[in-house]
């Protein structure tokens, strides 16, 4: 038998306003009473009647999460901890992929305004800014990881310019002088670290050499063509920067196949600390991102908007740090010519 409120709120030992206060998420009842409600909730299995309290409130108590591939093991940590924020709120989180295609991605925040969801949260976007702003003056919206620079709206992510920029200073502090990038130039947090790896050559006087820089897609096939190419050259670089794990690990692939030594023969140098990082042989230096605190970051952010359409718009950034494996494990003596 299906309980009831009623029922739920005799459970719990206070009022039917009471529990619907809680599943509605407003602020007049205590954290104390909201988490043992909800516990009661959970216990009885109870489900809310979500037809008909959407006539009432326009309220889902769901969210959706847009991903340009939910096959990159990157988002996974970052939608368990919107799920985790979600869950304790009572929310309910669906997950999409746009395909990094533009269309796609319209199509699904149209679910905004059919009043599928009470809110989006971006993990990439193939919207202008203008476009950005202009919904997310209208419906709760928030970007996380990638951001679209000018747009108007709450985002998390790192300083993927500052990050960038450390990663190649690291391995200019281990004598490194042709340091090679994998890069993709479609999105801005690619387009940040490809001005960090600029700007760190230039400050230790370091030509940039154009053959050095290969504009290439997020994925491991990728990283191999590129690490190939970079080989072929009649002064390969002694390091590559490659702006993601998967990018990196197709490198790695390609050196180990041609009896070179990652971390001894080249050093290589990745982005994000997936577990990929850890798997592969050697396994991978790499720039860490809080993947699961910028989930439950974004995801408190849109709660917030959803709760306040007048909420301000807040640009979080968290810390990043260096992560340091055996890829770049050898120290050398003398600087590498």
């Amino acid at each position: 038998m299906i309980p009831t409120i009623k029922q739920v709120a005799k459970e719990a030992g206070v009022s039917v306003a009471t529990v619907s206060r809680v599943l509605n998420g407003e602020d007049k009842v205590s954290p104390a009473t909201k988490q043992h409600v909800l516990e009661v909730v959970k216990q009885m299995g109870y489900t809310p009647n979500v037809l008909g309290r959407n006539l009432r409130t326009s309220a889902t108590r769901k969210v959706l999460v847009l991903a340009p591939s939910l096959s990159n093991q990157f988002y996974a940590s970052v939608i368990r901890g919107m799920e985790t924020v979600a869950r304790k709120q009572a929310y309910q989180v669906l997950t999409s992929s746009t395909y990094s295609r533009e269309e796609t991605e319209r199509e699904l925040l149209s679910m905004l305004y059919s009043r599928s969801v009470d809110g989006v949260v971006l993990l990439s976007s193939k919207l202008s800014a203008d476009q950005l702003s202009g919904i997310a003056r209208e419906k709760p919206l928030v970007m996380c990881c990638e951001y679209t620079q000018g747009a108007q709206l709450s985002a998390v992510t790192i300083d993927n310019y500052q990050a960038g920029r450390e990663a190649v200073e690291y391995l200019i502090k281990r004598g490194h002088k042709r340091i090679a990038l994998i890069t993709n130039e479609s999105v801005y947090s690619a387009r940040q670290r490809t001005q960090g790896y600029l700007d760190a050559l230039t400050a230790c006087g370091l030509p940039v050499k154009t053959e050095f820089i290969v504009p290439t897609e997020y994925t491991f096939q990728a990283g191999v063509s590129a690490a190939k190419k970079l080989m072929r050259i009649k002064d390969p670089p002694t390091a590559i920067f490659a702006i993601s794990d998967e990018l990196a690990a197709g490198v790695v692939k390609v050196l180990n196949e041609k009896g070179m030594r990652p971390g001894n023969d080249v050093d290589v140098f990745g982005f994000d600390n997936t577990s990929l990082a850890k798997m592969i042989t050697p396994s991978l230096s790499t720039v860490s991102q809080p993947r699961r605190q910028m989930g439950e970051q974004a995801m408190t952010l849109l709660l917030e908007k959803i709760t306040n359409k007048n909420t301000g718009n807040r640009l979080v950034i968290l810390p990043h740090q260096l992560v340091l494996r055996e890829t770049t494990r050898s120290l050398r003596e003398q600087n590498i010519e």
